[in-house]
């Protein structure tokens, strides 16, 4: 009897959707940790040597000045990529579950269409972050870099910005959203994708951690783990930037669960990856700031965290429900 009714509670947990969501991440960290070293030293062949003009020879200083955590992240998003489709096709069909709509399609109002939900989304972001950005100037705390190109700065903060709000908003307020709904309410669905993303933008090793000096080594994706394990018992570095990714996530998938759809969370999106890449580009940090207010970058400190939920108001307010004239 105690055997049988072991042999059920194992069943149930592993039937649960949001353990195997779990098991699904836990396998795709271990993945990437075995693989991550055979991209790297891929990646550093390939990009040696004269690297040329053009996209391609921008991919490969890309490449070539990318440390072992980039790696990681990249091999990272690509195994959960690939194991996506295996994944969702264990789960099983539910007829209480919450119906999936297409992600690229009009809003649920009539009245407006998704193209307009993802302008105002890249408004609101870019708009914000830049009244950010004066504050700071006017503070001192960043100048202006006046030996940076605008142009050069603009152009290649395009493809980061299209393609990271593309597929990241595609995983996870598509995909993972969808799926967390069948087993969450909305509020947990919502506060459970943000620590998760949250997270997966953390995954870097903590600074003080020393520099992984082979990273073609077979343990290298370990090493590295076991460094970003060490950045979450370090509170200033868990809270200044963990709060602000988490915050981040919660305003994309609030946008995402009032609209239906991914519009205005990609817009959202690309509209931080661009200003991060523009600001960084274009400033230097004087590094005057109290860090608990401003850090390194835009991601860092109760300031930029402050605009990020007035973007998020902003939001709320464009998705409130409209009292009607009649």
């Amino acid at each position: 009897m105690g055997v049988l009714l072991h042999f059920l509670l194992v069943k149930a947990f592993f039937n649960n959707e949001l353990t195997r969501l779990f098991l699904f991440v836990v396998l795709c960290l271990i993945i990437a940790a075995i693989l991550t070293p055979y991209l790297y030293t891929w990646g550093k062949e390939f990009s040696a040597g004269d690297t040329g003009d053009g996209v391609m020879g921008s991919i490969k200083k890309s490449m070539a000045k990318a440390d072992l955590a980039r790696y990681y992240n990249r091999m990272l998003l690509g195994t959960a990529i690939i194991l996506l489709y295996p994944f969702i096709r264990t789960l099983k069909s539910d007829s209480n579950s919450v119906d999936i709509k297409p992600p690229l399609s009009v809003r649920i109002n009539p009245r407006f269409s998704g193209g307009k939900d993802m302008l105002v989304g890249f408004v609101y972001a870019m708009g914000y972050m830049g009244v950010f950005f004066m504050v700071v100037h006017q503070l001192g705390w960043v100048t202006v870099d006046t030996s940076a190109s605008p142009g050069k700065a603009l152009v290649k903060a395009i493809t980061p910005a299209v393609g990271a709000s593309l597929i990241e908003e595609w995983l996870f307020r598509g995909v993972l959203f969808a799926l967390l709904l069948r087993s969450l309410s909305v509020r947990g669905t919502i506060i459970g994708l943000s620590f998760f993303f949250a997270l997966v933008h953390f995954l870097k090793p903590y600074h003080g951690s020393p520099e992984i000096v082979d990273g073609g080594a077979a343990d290298a994706g370990f090493q590295l783990l076991a460094q970003i394990g060490e950045r979450f018992i370090h509170p200033e570095d868990f809270i200044g930037i963990f709060l602000m990714l988490f915050v981040v996530g919660v305003v994309l998938a609030y946008a995402r669960h009032k609209t239906g759809y991914l519009w205005m969370p990609i817009g959202l999106h690309a509209g931080w990856v661009f200003t991060l890449k523009v600001y960084g580009a274009l400033t230097n940090n004087t590094g005057s700031a109290n860090p608990v207010l401003y850090g390194n970058d835009i991601r860092e400190g109760l300031l930029p965290l402050l605009f990020v939920c007035l973007t998020g108001a902003a939001v709320w307010f464009y998705l409130r429900p409209k009292k009607s004239l009649l």
